[in-house]
């Protein structure tokens, strides 16, 4: 231990040290899980900060220092983000994009307080972790936006009044939407849980058997069913409760992705049809910026984005712009810090406008959709 916080130190004291070591490149970390049960979530996350990088070093100014971007696996586990992040640190590193989930953002949270690293988590959405350290920001969408959007969307559509609810009960995320969905619908006139199911499944762990939890669900014939779980997870419960002719019951899930979407069409092409999603960015947004990341990321991989790429990529931007800001005076971790502190409205993001609030977590407005075929269409939007 003595060891590790000499070396913390060491790393944060170098950061600042720049009027006497002249800035040659700016190191970006990556934390992203490139094994493990999230692996193609990880390989997405790569290759979105590589293009917001090779993007950013393009259009640099002369004389600006160019990024360079280093990546470290998670391993899909928290104690591989912990260590990930370690490794990181060990080489200086005190600018970082990751981790992934909010499981593993919690764990890394104390060793970015020690070492003063500023760190974006892209898609971590659990309640209250960004208010844990001046450090931390998150630039995704947390619970508190996605669940009461998404609930007043959905009730507007389906009028439900008997909810059922299926929840990861070893996931910090989904027990963190569950608690703020109970909360939100605790306030509505008419509206009650009326059936209430729970798992456990820990990071790489093999799915459970569904089977009794969504046959429970459906037997109680709630008008909606809402789903809370990571991504293997709502592969899971999607494909299960498809097998198991479930059709007549509306779902809805949490940060049901285009990227979910694609792998669970993989196995059952009709599986994800008319499911309800709570999310952050669709590829079809018609905010300029985001229109420009889709056509680049076209042009450089022949397909369409995913929101993995998305958040990825607007995290690692949000990154170096305030890097860019706080130079070229001072590239310092406290001077970058200050600039995302202090982030309270940049209009061209693939989001839109977007905010940090006052602990550090995102601001702008949430996406509801429903999905047709391969994409989630925004309630209200109709398909090309």
């Amino acid at each position: 231990m003595k060891y590790l916080l000499l070396s913390l130190t060491i790393v944060f004291l170098s950061a600042c040290d720049t009027a006497t070591d002249p800035i040659t490149e700016i190191v970006i970390g990556l934390a992203a899980p490139l094994t493990g049960d999230l692996t193609r979530t990880g390989q997405d996350m790569r290759i979105a900060a590589e293009m917001a990088v090779s993007l950013a070093n393009e259009s640099r100014t002369e004389g600006t220092p160019p990024f360079r971007l280093v990546v470290e696996n998670t391993q899909s586990t928290t104690e591989g983000a912990e260590q990930a992040f370690k490794d990181l640190i060990d080489q200086r590193t005190v600018f970082i994009v990751g981790p992934f989930s909010s499981s593993n953002t919690d764990q890394i949270i104390s060793l970015i307080d020690v070492a003063q690293v500023v760190t974006i988590a892209p898609a971590s959405a659990a309640q209250g972790l960004s208010e844990k350290s001046p450090w931390l920001f998150r630039s995704s969408l947390t619970v508190d936006v996605l669940v009461p959007a998404g609930i007043t969307a959905t009730r507007n559509i389906l009028n439900y009044q008997n909810v059922g609810i299926l929840t990861n009960e070893s996931d910090l995320f989904a027990k963190s939407a569950r608690d703020k969905f109970v909360d939100e619908v605790g306030k509505l006139d008419g509206v009650t849980i009326e059936v209430r199911q729970t798992f456990n499944r820990n990071s790489n762990d093999t799915p459970p058997n569904l089977t009794s939890q969504i046959n429970t669900l459906s037997n109680a014939n709630p008008d909606v069913i809402f789903f809370f779980g990571p991504s293997p997870d709502r592969h899971h419960f999607v494909l299960t409760a498809y097998e198991l002719g479930i059709r007549n019951i509306p779902t809805v899930v949490t940060l049901l992705s285009t990227a979910d979407i694609s792998w669970i069409r993989e196995t059952e092409p009709d599986a994800t049809e008319g499911i309800y999603s709570l999310n952050v960015w669709t590829a079809s947004s018609s905010h300029a910026t985001s229109k420009k990341f889709v056509q680049a990321f076209q042009t450089r991989y022949n397909e369409v984005p995913n929101d993995f790429h998305a958040r990825t990529y607007a995290a690692t931007n949000l990154l170096m712009q305030a890097i860019r800001d706080a130079g070229p005076d001072s590239y310092s971790n406290e001077a970058v810090r200050k600039v995302l502190t202090d982030t309270t409205s940049i209009k061209d993001t693939i989001y839109g406008s977007f905010s940090f609030d006052r602990n550090g977590d995102a601001k702008f407005p949430p996406v509801v959709g429903i999905v047709r075929g391969d994409k989630i269409m925004p309630l209200g939007e109709s398909p090309n």
